[in-house]
């Protein structure tokens, strides 16, 4: 079976440094790569023209800049009939999103990739600092993992990088740079998950028309689940506070400009 380094991509920092190493490395080697990328906002049925920086647009010109062929993955679920029926995703527990979003499209690329005799490395760009839980599970750049039933070789080529080392090679390299990266979030994820309370204020402020359409979804949601349990989106479950209550509430506050 020939090799291939599937690089994944989903525009933020880490991805593309981590991307970047390893296609340099497939090359030293003869080795075909490819950039790919879980192209998830479908699955929130959000109107493109409320995304003004969308994902696929920067990963689109990090590939071409990088020399490397783009493949896109897409999940074929709805996002908001998983929160009526499960509630709204956390960052450990209940984490539906990862399976119907992420897992069911990689499987099917996967059985793919096997099926045209490829013996696939997948890059990630994980790095150890950035949480405890990441240290406590890769434990080294190279792991054989198992997905469908099938074994295959992730790599995490930056795993035990700082920030400030992926901060140096974007600049050395010149990489192109992602509109989001200077905001401090990203809009590639918006199970919100793993956003903080901070970076969510930041969201609501920065896209306005975003959250409230993202706030009527959430109304919504809580009319199903009503009969059932409320949910909250993970920075607010420790308030127990609806979506379209906190989004409300911002937008109402007054802000420096109406000052001056």
């Amino acid at each position: 079976m020939k090799k291939i380094y599937d690089l994944f991509v989903s525009g933020g920092k880490d991805s593309v440094v981590s991307a970047t190493v390893a296609f340099e490395e497939a090359k030293q080697q003869g080795v075909e790569a490819r950039v790919v990328f879980i192209d998830e906002s479908k699955a929130f049925k959000i109107p493109e023209h409320l995304i003004p920086y969308k994902p696929i647009d920067y990963v689109r010109k990090f590939s071409e800049w990088l020399g490397a062929e783009l493949i896109v993955l897409e999940p074929d679920f709805d996002y908001w009939e998983g929160v009526k029926r499960w509630g709204y995703p956390m960052y450990i527990i209940n984490r539906w999103c990862m399976e119907k979003l992420k897992r069911k499209p990689l499987e099917e690329f996967l059985y793919k990739e096997v099926k045209q005799g490829y013996r696939p490395v997948w890059v990630f760009g994980y790095r150890r600092e950035e949480s405890w839980r990441r240290e406590k599970i890769y434990t080294q750049k190279k792991m054989i993992w198992k997905l469908g039933g099938i074994q295959i070789e992730n790599y995490y080529p930056i795993l035990d990088w700082t920030e400030r080392q992926v901060d140096e090679f974007i600049r050395k390299r010149e990489i192109p740079e992602n509109p989001l990266w200077q905001l401090g979030f990203s809009l590639e994820c918006l199970c919100m998950a793993g956003t903080t309370r901070r970076q969510l204020d930041k969201m609501i402020t920065t896209f306005p028309e975003l959250f409230k359409y993202l706030a009527e979804k959430d109304k919504e949601v809580q009319q199903v689940r009503r009969r059932k349990d409320p949910t909250y989106i993970a920075p607010l479950e420790d308030i127990k506070e609806p979506l379209h209550i906190y989004v409300e509430k911002k937008l109402r506050e007054p802000k420096i400009t109406d000052y001056i």
